[in-house]
């Protein structure tokens, strides 16, 4: 392992603190402390931070910036790289680690993380003892692999399912939300009229059908479960849903995702998360839902963990300053600013009660966030593309392969003992 000098933030210092703390920082951690001589920085100072989002995205990193340069030994400016999309991120971020041209720190989730700790293009940050007792234990857990810290969790949130709750009652469907798939879909054949589906399930985006999965008791676990006999219920049961004319993708309905099906009416259940919430207050303020914990027997033990965080590229010319400045931007008042801009729910657990009372419709997820996991995906992330082309095929250009052999050529292809 190689030696260096290690900056980190100081914690319990209470004369430290009164001079250096931000206004207002609430997690203790916003302080670069030297423990040994100080080390000449290998850099010029300036760092680039990349990540995607939404237009409030920027807004947020640029508030967990605020103060580094005082905050965080030898940071002259720290500069933003904002992708288009998700897509556009994974598809130049590689090319760009080769070319020397890559952010030094990124942002992004664990859903595709996995390609880039095995193609070594994260950091471990372990060497840096950066104190994390306070955030989401299984957040934290969800940025480690093989024993290893590469990214530092800002959010995390577990999967939910949406309900349309005007549809719902005028349905008939009474006081009681469903619990297992079965009365899902026998909720989904009433409500399901007058162009409106029963229920969204975007195929095109690997995330739904994960929840499906997941929740009849099956999951991806790193490719060692892809064709389990519960992953193969749960497909069998999306296949249903749409052979039966019961389901719907936000294709089908002429628009970009699954959110705005659901901001649209077009369907009246999805699979859903914290990032419907700003959806519904602009797109639809005056439609009436709730979130509910995914149906299904494993509802709780089976959900989804989804959380952002704060990774550093390893191939970044000064990797202790970046960092310092990645936990630096993980810090309470960074996260409680990034749930106020976005609506995403913060890992520090000091951070949630103020969530909590801005959010109370995903206060659901407090029944059963500390059980949810990671996606769980394949290194490979030929694997989704497989996965979401095979359901395609399926359901729109008629293929007659059963979930069973769907699952068993991709556990062939992409699984792991």
């Amino acid at each position: 392992m190689k030696m260096r000098t290690k900056r980190i933030f100081a914690l319990g210092l209470a004369a430290t603190m009164a001079m250096t703390m931000l206004a207002g920082c609430g997690n203790d951690k916003g302080a670069i402390a030297a423990s040994g001589e100080k080390e000449t920085s290998k850099s010029d100072g300036v760092l680039t931070v990349g990540f995607w989002g939404s237009s409030g995205e920027d807004e947020a990193v640029k508030a967990s910036l605020e103060g580094v340069e005082d905050e965080v030994e030898g940071v002259k400016e720290v500069k933003l790289e904002q992708y288009s999309t998700v897509n556009d991120f994974y598809d130049k971020l590689p090319g760009q680690i080769a070319a020397g041209t890559a952010p030094d720190i990124i942002i992004a989730t664990n859903e595709q993380h996995l390609q880039l700790i095995a193609d070594g293009a994260l950091a471990e940050l372990d060497d840096y003892n950066f104190d994390l007792s306070g955030y989401a234990s299984n957040a934290v857990e969800a940025w480690q692999y093989e024993g290893k810290q590469y990214g530092i969790p800002i959010t995390a949130a577990a999967s939910t399912f949406a309900v349309n709750t005007d549809m719902w009652q005028e349905a008939g469907l009474g006081d009681t939300y469903p619990s297992t798939w079965d009365e899902v879909y026998e909720a989904a054949k009433k409500l399901t009229k007058d162009g409106v589906s029963g229920i969204c399930i975007d195929i095109g985006n690997i995330f739904h059908p994960t929840q499906y999965m997941n929740s009849f008791g099956g999951g991806w676990k790193d490719g060692a479960g892809i064709n389990s006999d519960e992953n193969i219920a749960g497909l069998e049961y999306i296949f249903k849903m749409f052979d039966e004319g019961l389901a719907v993708t936000a294709k089908d309905a002429g628009m970009t995702w699954d959110g705005e099906v659901f901001a649209g009416e077009k369907c009246a259940m999805s699979t859903g998360g914290t990032w419907y919430v700003n959806t519904m207050r602009e797109s639809a303020p005056d439609v009436n839902y709730a979130f509910i914990p995914m149906p299904g027997g494993n509802q709780k033990e089976g959900s989804t963990l989804h959380s952002y965080g704060i990774a550093v590229v390893s191939k970044t010319e000064d990797e202790e300053m970046a960092a310092n400045v990645a936990y630096y931007m993980s810090r309470q008042d960074a996260q409680e600013k990034r749930a106020e801009l976005i609506g995403d729910r913060p890992s520090i657990e000091a951070a949630l009660p103020a969530f909590r009372e801005a959010n109370p419709i995903l206060n659901v997820m407090d029944d059963y966030i500390d059980k949810a996991s990671s996606f769980g995906y394949p290194a490979n992330q030929e694997f989704k593309t497989d996965f979401t082309t095979a359901l395609e095929n399926h359901i729109y250009n008629g293929d007659t392969t059963s979930a069973k052999e769907i699952l068993d050529t991709l556990a062939d292809n992409y699984g792991t003992k």
